[in-house]
């Protein structure tokens, strides 16, 4: 199996139980992309959402005028100093795959370090939650690590040989 991660590059697929916020807000909102807070994830108490957040949806919404994408209501933007890409947590409807989201992150990410030095090594945060339409539970997909990294799994994600 050809090894498509640099040693500092993680990926993980969860399943995550026991949130009813989440449930909720994945039953209110059927179709496309919602980004959210982090509160809604329990990942913080804080009600704001990843630096990237607007300018993501921004870039959806002019460049795939066929997916929706909406941001849930937050205090704030995290803020955080780097030159990391820190995109928005997200939760993904029905209509909407793991894999054609990785595909949008990658292209988002390509668009924005076009004119880059080629030393800056910035690195990508990326956390999806999703329903597994074969199994009926919440999953939830995260990376962190290097550009390249990113965009070898966005090219090559396919669920079972990550879980197999």
């Amino acid at each position: 199996m050809e090894n498509i991660f640099e040693p500092k590059d993680t990926y993980k697929i969860e399943v995550i139980n026991d949130n009813p916020e989440l449930i909720s807000f994945m039953q209110e909102n059927p179709k496309g992309i919602l980004c959210v807070p982090e509160n809604v994830t329990k990942q913080s108490q804080y009600n704001v959402v990843m630096p990237q957040t607007y300018d993501f949806a921004k870039w959806i919404k002019k460049n795939r005028k066929d997916i929706t994408i909406d941001v849930a209501e937050s205090e704030g933007i995290k803020s955080l100093h780097s030159y990391d890409f820190w995109m928005p947590i997200v939760i993904l409807a029905s209509d909407m795959s793991v894999q054609v989201f990785l595909g949008l992150v990658s292209s988002y990410i390509y668009d924005r370090i076009k004119g880059a030095l080629k030393h800056d090594n910035a690195n990508v945060h990326v956390q999806a939650y999703y329903k597994e339409t074969s199994e009926g539970v919440i999953k939830k997909f995260s990376y962190e690590g290097s550009v390249e990294g990113f965009k070898n799994v966005a090219k090559k994600f396919n669920i079972n040989k990550f879980l197999g």
